[in-house]
């Protein structure tokens, strides 16, 4: 063999062999011997190549290929064995070197051990398995654009999408609750800072989703980032968690929130109180007379009948108050955000009134009332354990009254309800006893002086306490239903003064009457029979204006819209009081047809002081007056607040610069006044 050839060999790096055509080895370099461990003695008489079973591989093959196509190098792969038994794979490269005649003189073979790399793809294929039967969804994700990198089957699986659609996701695309932009940066950057455990929810092809613990890592190749998850779904152990959260917490019985809960929500309401600085009212109450029907009738009915009283409790209260069984037959409600203490009264009324009704206990029934007791924080306590104890001891209260009645933890509060139990009886024979009467308020026009209009206002002479206002016993009407009568006969006292003043002194006066929000709902056919009384009177619709609140607008179940708009096609004006206060807006002047808008006296009182309420006056006048809408300012007490309306443009004025709310023959001295100036 050339020696040339050899000193090429001998310098290749890698193993070169040369053989005779049948497949003895003639030469075979250091790389060679080195791979194979042999001495160059040993080697040549050794058979160091193990042919793969497949007939392509077989030597025979090789040499008739080689034979018709001598330059032509052939790769295969081929399993050699090292001198210590150890097979090595190998990937040879062969070509042919023909002789003269154009046979196979020799053969020149390059051999690549490939040890290395099938231990590799092992390894790539044992963690692929691993990877795909992993009971954990795994995602590399690109920490920078949040774009799905790669997923195990599970990850693809689970989702409801194939391993192609996966890898052009994103991130957010699984979890809805990131976006690129801002929350999947800031929990890139929670990884790199350690925090690699979190829950979230992640949604499926089909747009269903459950609930995930992931656990994320952050690693780095060379200067590229990778966000490494895997994710695990915990639905079934959520699921759990909640059984027993509900054993520990829910009474299994009426499925009511436990004593301990109850302590829980109490707190955190307190919490919420302090920073609102509002009202929570603890309620206890006690079924009067279970103990008879539990002896009686057994316990399997008793607890039906504790079970049916949770019910009705239930529909009682707001879903975001509490409603407890504290255990036996007593029950504790937790109202909170109380803007007032009416609310409450409400609801207890209401319990009252449930409970009071028939019991159907399978073939039985029954009849039970309960014994409530009330306790306010911040009034009668700071804690949980001083608002339980409190409304525990009025609840006792309630029970040595005579049942079936609630009382209030302090002196105090009692003897309010006393107070008010007792307006109630008087406010029922108030009509009957002739105790109401109406006075009258000027409103005058600002550019001219002139009084064309007045505000009934009603008075009630009570025979202990002297004069009420509406303030102090409105709210008792609204919730005995007594606003409707009331509100009929101020009506009728104001048409009555409707038809003097016009016929005596002015023949367009106008009188405007409040109205509740309880006439609206529960007297409608009252007050539809008011324009027909109008016109019996021979007064057209112009002669009458109907005063709302702005939360008479919010009220909007109650089939305002359909009388508002009834009044308004017959010419009766629609004066919204208090604006400002509430929470109207442009659409329900819009839709209620509203005529006019009184700007409320907060904002007329520090009108010469105070350049908001300036700016607040003007601006609500020139909106008014670009929706057609009249604007009368209550509350003028001086010159000086007169002219900055008049000069702001607002049409008319009421407050005591003119007059106080008086009795109708003062009116008319008022009225005579005018006239004769």
């Amino acid at each position: 063999m050339n020696k040339g050839l050899i000193r090429i060999l001998d310098a290749a790096p890698v193993a070169m062999v040369v053989s005779h055509p049948d497949g003895s080895f003639e030469y075979v370099n250091p790389a060679m011997l080195q791979m194979l461990g042999y001495t160059e003695d040993e080697i040549y008489q050794k058979e160091v190549t193990i042919s793969p079973p497949d007939e392509w591989a077989s030597n025979q093959v090789i040499r008739e290929q080689l034979k018709t196509s001598p330059f032509t190098p052939i790769t295969i792969e081929k399993r050699y064995v090292h001198k210590s038994g150890r097979i090595i794979p190998g990937l040879l490269t062969i070509v042919a070197l023909p002789d003269a005649k154009g046979d196979v003189e020799r053969l020149i073979a390059q051999i690549v051990d490939l040890s290395q790399r099938k231990k590799e793809e092992e390894s790539l294929w044992l963690l692929t398995l691993l990877l795909n039967n992993a009971h954990d969804a795994i995602y590399v994700a690109d920490p920078l654009s949040g774009g799905i990198l790669e997923c195990n089957r599970l990850g693809h699986e689970r989702l409801g999408y194939t391993h192609d659609e996966m890898l052009r996701m994103n991130v957010t695309d699984i979890n809805k609750s990131l976006s690129v932009e801002t929350s999947w940066q800031e929990m890139v950057e929670k990884t790199k800072a350690g925090d690699n455990i979190r829950e979230s929810i992640h949604t499926h092809k089909d747009g269903s989703s459950f609930p995930v613990e992931a656990s994320v890592s952050y690693v780095t190749k060379g200067d590229k980032g990778y966000m490494i998850s895997v994710i695990r779904d915990i639905t079934v152990r959520k699921k759990n968690e909640a059984i027993i959260w509900k054993q520990a917490n829910f009474d299994p019985l009426t499925e009511l929130p436990n004593r301990r809960l109850l302590q829980d929500r109490l707190k955190q309401e307190i919490k919420k109180a302090q920073r609102s600085k509002q009202r929570i009212a603890v309620l206890y109450l006690d079924l009067d007379r279970f103990k008879e029907v539990n002896d009686s009738l057994g316990h399997p009915k008793g607890d039906v009948l504790l079970v049916e009283t949770a019910k009705r409790l239930k529909s009682c209260v707001r879903d975001s108050d509490t409603l407890a069984r504290q255990g036996g037959d007593e029950f504790a409600i937790i109202l909170g955000e109380l803007g007032e203490k009416n609310h409450v009264e409400r609801v207890v009324k209401d319990i009252l009134t449930k409970l009071s009704e028939p019991f159907q206990l399978g073939d039985d029934r029954v009849y039970v009332s309960a014994s409530i007791g009330i306790c306010f924080y911040p009034d009668d306590g700071a804690t949980p354990e001083s608002l339980f104890k409190g409304a525990d001891l009025a609840m006792y209260s309630a029970k040595d009254q005579g049942r079936n009645c609630f009382r209030y933890f302090t002196p105090s509060m009692h003897q309010a309800a006393i107070t008010r139990i007792g307006l109630v009886r008087d406010l029922r024979e108030a009509l009957e006893r002739n105790q109401f009467h109406l006075v009258y308020q000027p409103v005058v026009d600002l550019t001219t002086g002139e009084i064309h209009n007045a505000e009934a206002l009603l008075r009630w002479q009570h025979p202990e306490q002297g004069i009420l206002y509406p303030l102090e016993f409105i709210t008792i009407a609204e919730e005995t239903k007594l606003i409707a009568d009331i509100g009929s006969w101020v009506f009728h006292q104001a048409v009555r003064q409707i038809l003097n003043w016009r016929q005596n002194h002015d023949p367009d006066f106008k009188i405007s009457i409040n109205t509740s929000p309880i006439q609206y709902r529960d007297s409608k056919e009252e007050m539809k029979r008011w324009i027909p009384y109008l016109q019996e009177q021979g007064l057209p619709g112009q002669a009458l204006a109907i005063e709302i609140t702005e939360g008479v607008l919010m009220d909007s179940h109650t089939g305002i819209t359909e009388q508002l708009i009834h009044f308004h096609a017959a010419g009766i004006d629609v004066v919204l009081d208090d604006f400002g206060t509430g929470y109207s807006s442009l659409a329900h002047l819009k839709k209620f047809d509203v005529d006019y808008i009184k700007i409320d006296r907060t904002f007329i009182k520090d009108l010469t002081v105070n350049p908001d309420d300036l700016v607040l006056c003007e601006a609500i006048v020139a909106m008014a007056h670009k929706l057609g809408i009249k604007v009368i300012a209550e509350g003028i007490e001086t010159p000086e607040q007169r002219e900055i309306l008049k000069t702001a443009g607002c049409d008319y004025g009421q407050g005591y610069l003119f007059s106080k709310p008086v009795t109708a023959t003062e009116f008319e001295q008022l009225l005579s006044q005018k006239e004769q100036t």
